[in-house]
């Protein structure tokens, strides 16, 4: 039996997007900050583990989407 894998995704907020944008527009050193960001938010919902992060392009901003990782093996 396949262990049903969590997914969250919300809207990055303002500080959230400023980086995100300042990142995919090239600029560098902005990975820890993101990530601290990201954790800081699944701590407050009560998330814990390994995670797969991707982020989606929206008019307003960007989502955020939060994929379970457990049991990912790279090949």
């Amino acid at each position: 039996m396949q262990k049903e894998r969590l997914m969250v995704r919300w809207t990055a907020d303002e500080e959230l997007t400023e980086l995100l944008r300042r990142y995919y527009s090239g600029e560098g050193g902005l990975w820890t900050a993101i990530r601290e960001h990201i954790t800081a938010e699944l701590q407050r919902r009560g998330i814990a583990g390994a995670r797969h992060i991707r982020f989606r392009r929206r008019d307003d901003g960007y989502e955020v989407i939060i994929e379970d990782a457990s049991g990912y093996e790279p090949e």
